[in-house]
């Protein structure tokens, strides 16, 4: 069964108003594709990387569904501690790479399946029929799945978009997507069919590097408590927002803060551009307050803004993302 790729949503500043729109919650996990054919099931990643064996949970889509030709478009996750999807989870999930310690995984990071389209069946291609056709034939296709599973989900639709849009955003998830009823599946997102409208994120993170640009921080260089490791899990640089009082504190305590040894995981600043500007890792010690718009798929954030020091311990630089 030949590749497609996914569609994707793109920004709106505003909920998507009229008749013509569902709206869905947008779950803060990684896109995941189902194939299930002949060769059994494949999952992939919304860049086309198999991930099967990794995520067991899913094989009771196969289970439900064998000898069937189907492709299933979704979204995994993986709650926190408070029952909501945690994007940082998922991506701890998302790094096994051994068999040999997936069940330490599967105990620690179960992940949870939300499907929310259906995109081939029994020999049709459905990417040219309409939305609210392939909905039905979804909810029809994996009926037999979602009777007894606490794994596999069917996203729920709703047709008041601001109602739920307030509804998430007391609830601290990501946002909301909004889908025309009569949408045709285009992969990437050089459409106007399906929007996502998302809140200001922030997170509290810990200063482990600096970059500098003569005498003064040009940027921070951001992380988070690793609780499978003892290195910070990069996040990404900032440098809007920084104040004057904080370059000359930086400034003033730089002797204090520096060391030899990076705080980071190395395979999380692997793509982390250091060209240009001086670089300096620093002691995790100082917590700091970063507003975002959102985080890649690699986990780092999007439109980061430094909102300012904080006085809260390092423990608590964890990952939970707030709303604001």
């Amino acid at each position: 069964m030949n590749w497609i790729p996914p569609m994707e949503p793109v920004s709106s500043p505003g909920v998507k108003q009229g008749s013509d729109f569902i709206h869905e919650i947008k779950w803060d996990g990684i896109r995941g594709m189902i194939y299930l054919g002949s060769n059994g099931l494949k999952m992939y990643t919304k860049k086309g990387n198999e991930r099967t064996d990794f995520y067991p949970e899913l094989d009771i889509i196969e289970a439900a569904l064998r000898g069937r030709n189907i492709v299933l478009d979704g979204e995994i996750i993986v709650m926190d501690s408070s029952g909501k999807p945690s994007f940082h989870n998922v991506l701890v999930r998302e790094t096994v790479k051994s068999k040999r310690n997936l069940q330490y995984y599967l105990k620690n990071y179960p992940t949870k399946y939300m499907l929310f389209d259906i995109l081939f069946n029994e020999g049709r291609l459905l990417t040219g029929t309409p939305l609210k056709d392939r909905k039905q034939i979804l909810e029809q296709t994996v009926a037999p799945i979602l009777k007894n599973s606490d794994t596999v989900f069917l996203s729920k639709t709703f047709v008041d978009g601001n109602e739920l849009y307030e509804s998430m955003k007391q609830k601290d998830m990501e946002g909301i997507v909004s889908k025309k009823l009569n949408s045709i599946y285009l992969p990437g997102k050089k459409h106007e069919e399906w929007f996502k409208t998302k809140f200001t994120k922030k997170m509290l993170c810990i200063i482990g590097g600096i970059q500098w640009k003569g005498a003064l921080p040009n940027s921070l260089i951001m992380g988070i408590k690793n609780h499978e490791s003892s290195k910070l899990l990069y996040m990404g640089k900032a440098s809007l927002g920084l104040k004057g009082s904080d370059l000359q504190l930086l400034k003033q305590y730089k002797n204090e803060l520096i060391q030899t040894e990076c705080p980071f995981e190395l395979n999380s600043i692997d793509d982390m551009d250091s060209t240009g500007t001086g670089l300096t890792w620093v002691r995790p010690a100082i917590t700091c307050w970063i507003s975002f718009l959102e985080l890649s798929n690699d986990g780092h954030f999007r439109h980061p803004k430094i909102l300012g020091f904080s006085n809260l311990p390092l423990e608590e630089a964890d990952g939970k993302v707030l709303t604001d």
